[in-house]
C-alpha cells in the first residue's frame, strides 16, 4: 500500500509541475468607415472579419448602427458578446467577443468642449480601452489620450493585461523619420491647416505631432508593431491612383498598445493586406496575436 501511494502521489505531483501554455488569443481592431459605408459593405466586411477568427474586436465609425443590428452581425463571425459606445452622434465605438463582455464604462475628458470619449470594458481576462481620438486637432487629441492615461496608469501599476487600441488619429515616434520622407502627405497636411485654422497636425518645432502617442507609451503601454504598416487611407476613394503616389500618403494611425501580465508573454502586430480590404473601408484593420508563457500549476 505504501508503495502504491508513493507512486500516485509522485505521478499526481508530476502533473501539477507540469507547464501549462495560455492558448493564444487573437484581438482585431477596424475602422469600418461611417457604418460599413452606411450599411452597404456590412455583408462582405463580416465575412471578411469571420475569416479571421478573432476571439475580441474592436470597431470604430459605426455610426447609424444600433446595438442590435452589430450583435447581429457580431454573430456571423463567432462573436455572441457585443457592446456599443451609447453616446449621441459622433462615430460610435464597439466591441465584440467571444467571451462574455462585463465592467463596461463609457467614460470622457474632464472639459467643456465636446471631446471624444472612449469604451472601457473587459473581456477575456484583459482591460480593453477602444479610442477613436479627434480627427483634427492634434491638442484636442492630446486632453482625449491624457483622459485614457489616467485610467490606464492604475491597471498597469497593478500589473493588469491591459489593450488601447483603435483609430488614434495621430503618430507614433517611431514613425517620424518615415512620414518626413513622405513628400506628399506633407503637402497635404500644409494645405489643410493653411485652409482651416481647426486643423492642427505639426507641433510647434515644425514637425508632425507625436505627443499623443508619446502620452501613453510613457506610462507604461508598449507598441508592439516590429515592422509597422501605414493604416490609412486605403486604395476605396481612389482605386485607380499610381501606387507610388498611394503609398507617399500612407499614414499608420490605427494602433494596439499593450500591456502585458501573466499569462501573456508574447505580443505580435499584423498587417492584413488583401485586396478585399481596398473594397471595404478606408482604413486598414491591425491584428495582435498574444501567446501564453508556461506556468506551473503548483506553485
Amino acid at each position: 500500500m505504501s508503495r502504491v501511494v508513493t507512486i500516485c502521489f509522485l505521478f499526481a505531483f508530476a502533473f501539477a509541475c507540469a507547464p501549462v501554455s495560455a492558448e493564444p488569443l487573437r484581438i482585431m481592431t477596424y475602422n469600418v468607415w461611417v457604418g460599413f459605408n452606411k450599411k452597404q459593405n456590412l455583408t462582405d466586411t463580416a465575412q471578411w472579419i469571420a475569416e479571421q477568427n478573432v476571439d475580441v474586436l474592436a470597431l470604430q465609425e459605426l455610426k447609424g448602427i444600433s446595438l442590435e443590428k452589430l450583435k447581429s452581425a457580431a454573430e456571423t463571425w463567432g462573436h455572441p458578446y457585443a457592446v456599443i459606445y451609447d453616446r449621441k452622434g459622433g462615430y460610435p465605438q464597439g466591441l465584440t467577443s467571444k467571451t462574455p463582455i462585463e465592467n463596461i464604462v463609457q467614460f470622457e475628458p474632464d472639459d467643456p468642449r465636446n471631446l471624444r470619449g472612449t469604451l472601457y470594458a473587459q473581456s477575456a481576462g484583459i482591460h480593453f480601452f477602444v479610442v477613436h481620438f479627434d480627427p483634427q486637432n492634434y491638442l484636442k487629441r492630446q486632453i482625449e489620450a491624457a483622459a485614457v492615461a489616467d485610467r490606464v496608469s492604475p491597471l498597469i501599476e497593478a500589473d493588469k493585461t491591459v489593450v488601447v487600441l483603435g483609430d488614434f488619429n495621430a503618430h507614433a515616434p517611431a514613425d517620424l523619420n518615415q512620414l518626413l520622407r513622405q513628400a506628399l502627405l506633407l503637402k497635404k497636411w500644409e494645405t489643410k491647416e493653411e485652409e482651416n485654422k481647426g486643423f492642427r497636425i505639426f507641433d510647434k518645432s515644425g514637425a508632425p505631432d507625436t505627443s499623443v502617442l508619446g502620452k501613453l507609451l510613457g506610462i507604461g503601454l508598449s507598441d508592439p508593431a516590429a515592422m509597422p504598416l501605414g493604416t490609412f487611407p486605403t486604395r476605396i476613394l481612389a482605386p485607380n491612383e499610381p501606387l507610388p503616389d498611394h503609398t507617399q500618403k500612407l499614414q499608420r494611425i490605427d494602433y494596439i498598445l499593450t500591456h502585458l501580465s501573466a499569462p501573456w508573454a508574447t505580443a505580435t502586430i499584423s498587417f492584413p493586406r488583401d485586396p478585399i480590404l481596398d473594397t471595404l473601408s478606408d482604413h486598414y484593420p491591425v491584428i495582435l496575436e498574444l501567446n501564453g508563457k508556461d506556468e506551473n500549476r503548483a506553485r
